[in-house]
């Protein structure tokens, strides 16, 4: 199939005039150009979870524990989004950076597909399996109930959830971050005004809040596929010509493989660290739940400068333009640390204030507040190493975070604070230093994978 070299400025008849060119111009403009929209809707997308929380704390402790407990048992089996996800955006990037723009949209199609079709069974299991998995995770059966109520609900929506996804990676892979942003941003107003309304209004209690959850998942998808559906995107997919292109599907699946295996392994990581968590009383959950959530605040910075800076290096890589991918990840790093540090900073400052906003009983405040001081030193690195990958998403070389998260999660996080739990019996202050520890060690591997330059010779 021809490519075509055509400007972005002066289009050839029948060709998409390409909102920004990101293999030439300003480094850091690109950077923040794509960064900045992300940053935003997935700051909101984090806010909408404080607000949920801030609702669910109302209604009492049990209930922030039990959405707490169920969200690390959700992130197990929504890992499998991660691996036709991270797999797209190399492929949907590298294509639009060839200026092959028939490739570009049948790589967002045969994604749009496979997310929901891969939906579909994990939904079904989330939705039969959850009581039970709670029911390990604590011996609270009013958590259990409560978890399964919102869990069930929540599960119904999941292939929606996981399509939802692809729109924004869609739409940022062939440069268009601002559009994503304003759909993102659509879909948190909407769910932010829904959660009183089922949670309070129509008496649903905990289940509300996944309702609330569910049907703005559903109407972002209808918005995006229809903004790439009716060409008000500069590459539109076209669903009558539509067909299973299976070398396709298996190349994102090959370079989605290690960051489903990461997703999954950190994923359990999570979920085992939570039954960790669990040992120490449910005011304990409770509080690390409040607390997880807000840190997410200082993370989802990162995660928005890591996915626009990997359709930014997944062009340049297909332009044949490695210094450019190269400065663009190192950029995205930098300005991600700074950030952190800058949240770190206020968070250590006023967390007994923030917590008094969200926790309901003294009890959760006062262990809040020291949960949220140890997390907040980990965010700088942590965020640092987020967005540095998407050196390693966007050139398709996605094994170095695979290896990084897998070491810091099951080599030194779990088995630790196995030991500090079961064998030492020591104070729950040792469980949040050890996730420290974790995290700059992940920071430095990446560092080191990063500065050896061999992911920019990766072939997709």
């Amino acid at each position: 199939m021809a490519r075509s070299q055509t400007s972005a400025n002066t289009p050839a008849p029948g060709q998409p005039r390409i909102a920004r060119d990101l293999t030439c111009g300003d480094v850091l403009g690109n950077v923040l150009y794509m960064g900045v929209p992300s940053m935003i809707g997935f700051a909101a997308m984090t806010i909408y979870a404080l607000i949920s929380m801030f609702w669910v704390a109302r209604i009492g402790t049990a209930e922030v524990a039990a959405v707490t407990l169920f969200s690390s048992f959700a992130f197990v089996l929504s890992s499998i989004n991660s691996m036709v996800g991270s797999g797209s955006v190399a492929v949907i990037s590298r294509r639009f950076g060839e200026r092959d723009f028939d490739e570009t949209a049948n790589a967002i199609e045969q994604t749009i597909v496979m997310k929901f079709l891969m939906g579909l069974p994990m939904a079904t299991a989330g939705y039969f399996l959850i009581g039970r998995v709670l029911g390990l995770m604590t011996s609270d059966a009013r958590v259990v109930e409560l978890g399964t109520q919102y869990g069930q609900v929540f599960f119904l929506g999941l292939p929606f959830m996981f399509t939802t996804y692809t729109v924004y990676t869609a739409l940022r892979g062939i440069g268009d971050a601002p559009r994503a942003m304003y759909i993102m941003l659509f879909s948190t107003v909407l769910n932010i005004g829904l959660d009183p309304l089922f949670i309070f209004g129509l008496k649903m209690g905990v289940r509300g809040a996944a309702v609330g959850t569910v049907t703005s998942a559903v109407a972002a998808v209808v918005v995006g596929l229809s903004v790439l559906r009716f060409g008000q995107a500069c590459v539109p997919i076209r669903p009558r010509q539509f067909k299973f292109d299976f070398p396709v599907m298996a190349q994102i699946l090959r370079i989605g493989l290690p960051p489903f295996v990461e997703s999954l392994g950190r994923s359990l990581a999570f979920w085992v660290f939570a039954i960790f968590v669990a040992v120490y009383g449910t005011a304990t959950v409770a509080s690390y739940g409040i607390a997880s959530r807000l840190v997410e605040l200082g993370i989802v910075f990162a995660v928005g400068l890591e996915l626009g800076a990997s359709a930014i290096v997944g062009q340049n890589l297909g332009a044949g333009k490695p210094e450019r991918a190269e400065a663009s990840a190192r950029k995205a790093s930098l300005i991600a640390f700074a950030i952190a540090v800058t949240i770190t900073v206020a968070e250590i400052a006023f967390a007994p204030q923030i917590m008094e906003v969200f926790g309901r009983s003294a009890e959760v405040k006062m262990k809040g507040a020291a949960v949220l001081r140890y997390f907040a030193l980990t965010q700088p690195f942590y965020a640092a190493a987020i967005a540095l990958s998407s050196a390693f998403y966007g050139s398709g070389n996605t094994w170095p975070p695979m290896a990084g998260g897998l070491v810091s999660a099951w080599a030194v996080n779990i088995p630790v604070c196995a030991l500090w739990v079961y064998v030492f019996h020591l104070n729950v202050t040792a469980i949040w230093l050890t996730m420290i520890l974790s995290n700059i060690l992940l920071f430095v591997m990446l560092v080191g994978w990063f500065r050896s330059g061999k992911w920019k010779h990766r072939k997709v």
